[in-house]
């Protein structure tokens, strides 16, 4: 953290301006002021008045505030925002570019931030709003709230802007993101510089002709991040790019194939670094292979937005609703739980995850004990959709930590000592979000050399287990390491797989072991949450908790379903070795 303070110090006090042609291209501006679409039932009508205070006033006011925000963060986080601007998202790349940019230059530097309609933000905006405080307004310095009036009030805090390419995917682009958070830049193409320029902004870089290399080269390639990146899909402009300005950290676009190339573009992060995004053209394997063996996790999140407005919401720590009395001892009866997969993926977390019938958000919820994935990152980034969450859980849904570490990641690929440190960060955050329990996907990592250095953690007190070719290949077997279960998934309900039937998993798990003290008597089983059932079977795409339903429906009296940590309570009170 301690570089990305010198990073500011440097840049804000060193004045340094880049000249660039001012010329226009005379092409027509789109959408540089788009109406916003505003909730009426939750809008706040406020105007929040600007100072007469020169910019350099501003910036130095703002320095030391800053610097102990980041300084006590594993993530660089906003200022808590006291006011929200709500906007939709623009419809052509040039003014999602410079919305993004001033979402993100106004988290870092600004109590006034800025927020784009997307996801579930009807669930949680009212938690920001009555939780924190924050005032939802309708105006900005008294008038109607558009892209250009944005860029009009926060101008004071921004140093001009960086020119690069419209063009979707272009390579500009990528630099652009990665230089906006270092310069205090705002972003703009040809397409709607004019309107910045009528602003009184000034160019101070034109990067329409740079690329990747030229980046590397360049003097501020030091200046970034170590510790956090992002890789997006082109496609995906402009998601995440807010929260990479904030960062002051690389983004790329990377549509390759070629692995070794890849890994190389990343071997400058250090240890346990963070690349936010995803990769869908290198393929999840080989992205998270990549990454893990330079010791560095992939927090899926490509879809997400304002996660640089949310990150000023930090909580201290999440309590999860629990039953009071855990039945321990099970007599004649096998036990079972499951635990929905993809929870790691903050977007998902962020966007229908909870609003949609298929998941959190199905009428089918608390009807049975249920295990659900969530990413141990929420309490610092997402805080204010954590916060829903819990308060929306019943005490038969149970929060497990996903996925392998802080981020996606295939532990077995780590160097020991970088694994140890790993977990024990993990473990930390585990405690926070009142998180008993982790699951971990590896790929052939289910053995003790790696499980051990996770349950050596006293915040993990076990470790669910999922292999990446199969999910349940390891048939159920269990590893018992520090006096801690590691419980390999028995059974997968995921269709297209002729072992994953609704008929084919009731008989089995009906015919299972019954005696308490056998291991063989309890299963663990790993939803595909893009599985469900679809006109009476198991289909792609289906409805999720539907297809849970229909199972525990066919399973015989001594069969029982509990939360994950029930089931792991009474493994090791009835099976733990002596």
């Amino acid at each position: 953290m301690k570089k990305i303070i010198y990073l500011i110090l440097s840049v804000l006090l060193a004045g340094v301006i880049v000249s660039c042609s001012s010329g226009d291209s005379g092409e027509t501006q789109q959408n540089s002021a788009q109406e916003t679409k505003i909730e009426s039932e939750s809008q706040e009508e406020s105007t929040v008045d600007t100072t007469d205070k020169t910019a350099n006033e501003t910036i130095e006011e703002t320095l030391k505030e800053t610097a102990e925000v980041l300084s006590d963060s594993r993530f660089p986080k906003a200022k808590q925002a006291k006011v929200i601007y709500r906007i939709s998202e623009p419809s052509n790349i040039s003014d999602k570019l410079l919305l993004a940019s001033l979402q993100g230059l106004a988290a870092k530097y600004s109590e006034e931030q800025i927020f784009v309609n997307a996801g579930a933000g009807g669930l949680f905006l009212p938690y920001i709003k009555d939780d924190w405080g924050v005032k939802l307004s309708a105006t900005v310095d008294s008038k109607q709230i558009n892209l250009e009036n944005l860029a009009a009030h926060y101008k004071d805090n921004i140093k001009g802007y960086i020119l690069c390419s419209m063009d979707s995917g272009d390579d500009s682009i990528d630099v652009a993101i990665s230089l906006a958070g270092l310069l205090d830049a705002a972003i703009a193409t040809k397409a709607n510089r004019k309107t910045l320029d009528n602003l009184g902004y000034e160019c101070i870089l034109d990067v329409t002709e740079c690329d990747d290399q030229w980046l590397r080269e360049s003097e501020y390639w030091d200046q970034l991040s170590r510790d956090i990146a992002f890789e997006q899909p082109s496609s995906m402009v402009p998601k995440l790019a807010d929260y990479a300005i904030l960062c002051g950290a690389y983004f790329n676009f990377y549509d390759g194939r070629n692995n070794n190339e890849h890994k190389a573009m990343y071997e400058f992060l250090n240890d346990n670094a963070i690349v936010f995004g995803y990769n869908n053209t290198l393929g999840e394997f080989d992205t998270v292979k990549s990454f893990s063996e330079l010791n560095i996790q992939m927090l899926p999140s490509d879809h997400a937005y304002n996660i640089s407005t949310l990150s000023g919401f930090s909580v201290d720590s999440l309590t999860q609703k629990r039953a009071s009395d855990a039945a321990v001892d099970a007599e004649n009866v096998h036990t079972v739980c499951f635990l929905m997969s993809d929870g790691d993926n903050m977007q998902w977390v962020l966007n229908n995850f909870a609003t949609e019938s298929k998941w959190f958000g199905s009428p089918l919820r608390g009807n049975f004990d249920m295990g659900w994935g969530i990413p141990p990152t929420s309490v610092d980034l997402i805080a204010p959709m954590a916060t829903y969450l819990y308060d929306s859980m019943t005490e038969r849904d149970e929060f497990v930590m996903e996925l392998s570490g802080l981020g996606y990641t295939f532990p077995s690929k780590w160097g020991s000592e970088q694994r140890q440190a790993m977990a024990g960060e993990l473990s930390e955050y585990m405690k926070r979000s009142d998180l008993r329990f982790a699951e971990i996907l590896d790929d052939n990592g289910f053995n003790e050399s790696v499980v051990s250095d996770f349950t050596a953690q006293d915040g993990i007190d076990g470790l669910f287990y999922i292999e990446y070719s199969h999910y349940a290949a390891k048939n159920g077997k269990i590893i018992w390491t520090n006096g801690k279960p590691t419980v390999s998934a028995h059974y997968r309900l995921w269709a297209n797989n002729t072992d994953s039937s609704i008929e084919m998993l009731s008989k089995r798990i009906n015919n299972a072991s019954t005696d308490p003290t056998d291991e063989k008597a309890y299963s663990f089983i790993i939803v595909h949450a893009w599985s469900g059932m679809k006109d009476g079977k198991l289909s792609d795409g289906g409805n999720t908790m539907e297809a849970i339903s229909a199972l525990i429906e066919k399973f015989d009296d001594n069969v029982e379903v509990v939360t994950p940590s029930e089931f792991m309570d009474r493994l090791i009170a009835n099976c733990k070795p002596e």
